[in-house]
């Protein structure tokens, strides 16, 4: 029986948990999207790759990138302030290696960008050699590139081939650059998902250690987060759907409680014997879910326990619904157990 609490609490706070992960996802996506984020850590990886400006910007002008530009409801692209145009955020391998092998062996021509195809070899070749005293990477991209342009010839297999492996090449490059940087923008997410779920669990109380204490006290308010749990593990919807569909429904000990003082006025926010009390609607009303200001430890256990659930967002929903389908498979199992024993 004691067994069966301990998981069916685990089931609990590994729900609540991944509820408010996906709040805390879903406002970081929104701030990251309006401020751009994730579209200037792209283009910050980009230009530490082709070490230009303007070679920067030739590359976002290439049609296959600019195609991939923000777009609203109705299909216009996404303007910043400035009126200038919103960058992508997101630029699959396959295209970002061939506008980079193009605007690469376009580099020494002032004109706008034309195809490798109708580049002659001599051409490709000087191009090359422009960038490359530009770029020091470019060399172990693209190796012996001007001794085996000599013994090559247009419209061949080999030329072909050449070029194939090239793209190749410059799509390895991007993917390594990529893996490096995606590491140091998860950490910078992290932080910000903690941020985030730390100003979650205080504005609406979110407090992990008194949400266990409940789940373990209250059988029945356990039962009811188990069972939707349990629902929410095993449908094959998209995590968020699964949650922020759910949610209205879920009883959680959250919130912040109050009780209306008998008499006496006060002001928006003030103290009174030793309790927060906060001005509403013209009633002085005692903060109940806070401990009381004189009861030291129980502050820190207060902050220790937004703490907690701060670093519980910072995880990731996929994280904690992962970690919510094995407890609720433990707990079946535990349960088939159980009743062939009783048997």
């Amino acid at each position: 029986m004691q067994l069966d609490a301990i998981i069916e609490v685990a089931i609990g706070l590994v729900f609540v948990w991944l509820v408010i992960s996906i709040a805390t996802m879903e406002a970081q996506n929104r701030i990251g999207t309006f401020l751009g984020w994730r579209a200037n850590f792209l283009e910050k990886s980009i230009h530490s790759m082709l070490k230009d400006k303007t070679l920067v910007d030739r590359f976002y002008a290439h049609p296959l990138v600019s195609e991939l530009a923000l777009k609203d409801k109705n299909g216009d692209i996404v303007r910043d302030r400035k009126g200038n145009q919103m960058r992508t955020d997101y630029i699959p391998n396959q295209v970002f290696a061939t506008a980079a092998f193009e605007v690469i062996m376009n580099a020494g021509k002032g004109e706008k960008d034309v195809a490798v195809e109708t580049l002659s070899i001599p051409e490709m070749t000087a191009n090359f050699k422009s960038m490359m005293a530009k770029n020091e990477v470019l060399p172990y991209v693209f190796p012996n590139m001007e001794k085996s342009m000599e013994n090559l010839q247009r419209n061949t297999h080999e030329f072909e081939g050449k070029m194939a492996e090239y793209r190749s090449n410059v799509e390895g490059w991007f993917n390594n650059v990529m893996s490096q940087s995606s590491s140091w923008y998860k950490i910078r997410a992290q932080w910000l998902a903690f941020w985030i779920g730390l100003w979650l669990a205080v504005f609406l109380n979110i407090d992990t250690i008194f949400i266990a204490q409940k789940l373990w006290q209250e059988p029945t308010a356990r039962a009811v987060i188990v069972a939707q749990a349990q629902a929410a593990a095993q449908t094959e919807a998209p995590v968020d759907e699964i949650s922020f569909a759910t949610v209205k429904d879920l009883n959680f000990p959250i919130g912040w409680t109050t009780t209306p003082l008998e008499s006496g006025s006060c002001g928006l926010l003030g103290v009174r014997d030793y309790r927060l009390v906060i001005r509403s609607a013209g009633k002085c009303l005692s903060v109940t879910s806070l401990p009381a200001l004189n009861n030291g430890w129980g502050i820190i256990v207060k902050l220790f326990g937004y703490l907690l659930t701060a670093f519980a967002a910072a995880q990731g929903a996929p994280f904690w619904f992962d970690i919510l389908r094995k407890l609720v498979g433990v707990k079946q199992q535990t349960t088939t157990t159980t009743t062939t024993t009783s048997k």
